[in-house]
């Protein structure tokens, strides 16, 4: 599942890799376009912003997941072996030496919908306008804990990513450059977290995601799909896991380098500032694992938790197909934290939909309502360009709710502030047309909309 890696890279004085320089001229629009075409699939079927399909049930006794725990002992085992991988605190981490955000207000990219709030990326840095790692999955403390929207008095948001052709893990061409076919590739994966409690001030650190080892932990290899937090846990989708990660096992760095793992004493994760540890995984049932078929349980592009239901909260998912795709509930348990298991130890799904939508990237279920991001009906599969947010009703049609900045990923609505969450993976370039504004790493935050619009 994972190996001990080492990789070259310059020394650094900091916990993160040195920034690139804030000229966005530096990359090139045309590989950037060459790599975003083959995940873009436009809304052909909805003429007018509006799909002809409805949003319909679909059988899910078929869908299981398998829960497996071992690597929780590992985790504890490396604990007591290894005074350097106490866990810290994630509240007290994120008061030293974190990077600073930058309010939306004054970041280039713009949101086209009244009240929006957020931020973008440290301005300049390989987070805001470069490839070596790119946005995924998206949640935060207002899915963790949904009265308050807290998690240990701080409104935090969290955000996955995979590493891409930039990063000094990718496969190198013969020249000894970044091959850019390695965006398609799964390298390193991070989850950055972000300290919003202070709307003007927001700030972020990140943590290498691993898996634990004997004598130390490796780098997760993955794309990072999709990120929901529940409790202390964090669920992230990717090469056909649900892979779990525990908040309360934070292992803080005390050497910033390119090595992972544990050596002579000094605690590394790839210049990240720590390392969090897999503590347990959830895999499909079934021999061909997820896929597209209907027989077969359909993989994550996107998740979110949905907290709505008096009975008890699901984590809702949805894959990336075409011309339609499936979206399915999986039950949590309030108690555990985590999904909740049933006859023979497995996560049997407890609904699933059809909807008239081609790849969607984030889905939030409310009672009978679905949101969603998608590539908008009038897309020209082009680097740059905006996306939309979509809503539908169970036996109804999905519509055009807003447009939104370029390559919207995952979704997440906070019970508790009544906001949706969302982010995307395209970095700003002034070059793009016709909508430059509408292009740029943002993560932001808007109220849902009142009703519909004939």
């Amino acid at each position: 599942m994972a190996a001990v890696l080492t990789v070259g890279a310059p020394a650094a004085t900091s916990q993160e890799p040195p920034s690139v320089a804030a000229d966005s001229s530096r990359y090139s629009h045309e590989g950037e376009q060459r790599a975003f075409r083959h995940e873009q699939l436009p809304q052909s079927a909805m003429p007018g912003g509006r799909s002809r399909g409805v949003i319909t049930p679909i059988g899910h006794q078929g869908f299981h997941l398998r829960y497996d725990g071992s690597d929780r002992g590992r985790v504890l085992s490396l604990e007591r072996r290894h005074r350097q991988l106490r866990p810290v605190s994630l509240t007290s981490w994120l008061d030293t030496r974190a990077h600073p955000a930058v309010h939306l207000s004054r970041c280039p990219t713009r949101v086209p919908l009244p009240g929006a709030d957020g931020f973008c990326w440290q301005r300049g840095s390989s987070d805001d306008l470069g490839w070596a790692y790119v946005p995924q999955g998206l949640t935060g403390s207002g899915e963790a804990e949904p009265r308050s929207g807290r998690w240990q008095g701080r409104s935090i948001v969290a955000a996955s990513w995979a590493s891409s052709y930039s990063h000094p893990s990718a496969p190198r061409s013969p020249d000894n450059r970044p091959w850019r076919g390695a965006k398609q590739i799964d390298h390193f994966m991070k989850v950055s977290f972000t300290d919003v409690t202070d709307r003007g001030r927001p700030r972020y650190r990140s943590a290498l995601l691993v898996a634990p080892q004997r004598g130390g932990f490796a780098a997760l290899k993955g794309h990072g799909d999709t990120l929901s937090w529940y409790g202390p846990y964090l669920f992230l989708y990717s090469s056909e896991r649900l892979r779990v990660f525990d908040v309360r096992h934070l292992w803080a760095t005390n050497r910033s380098s390119a090595r992972v793992g544990v050596h002579r004493g000094s605690v590394s994760a790839n210049w990240q500032a720590a390392a969090l540890p897999q503590v347990g995984e959830y895999t499909f049932v079934g021999r061909n694992g997820c896929g597209s078929s209907p027989g077969e349980t359909p993989c994550f592009s996107g998740a979110s938790i949905d907290h709505s239901s008096s009975l008890s909260p699901s984590l809702v998912t949805v894959e990336t197909s075409r011309p339609t795709s499936r979206v399915v509930r999986w039950p949590l348990s309030p108690t555990s934290h985590l999904l909740r298991t049933g006859h023979r130890g497995l996560v049997q799904a407890t609904a699933g939909y059809r909807v008239p939508l081609a790849g969607p990237q984030g889905v939030v279920q409310l009672g009978n309502r679905f949101y969603f991001t998608a590539m908008c009906p009038d897309a020209r599969r082009r680097f740059g360009e905006p996306y939309c947010l979509f809503q539908g009703d169970s036996g109804g049609p999905v519509r055009v709710w807003s447009r939104t900045p370029a390559a919207a990923e995952n979704l997440s609505y906070w019970p508790a502030t009544e906001r949706l969450w969302v982010s995307n993976e395209s970095p700003y370039r002034a070059n793009v047309r016709p909508h430059p504004e509408l292009n740029g790493r943002v993560v932001y935050n808007v109220s849902l909309p009142d009703g519909w619009e004939d």
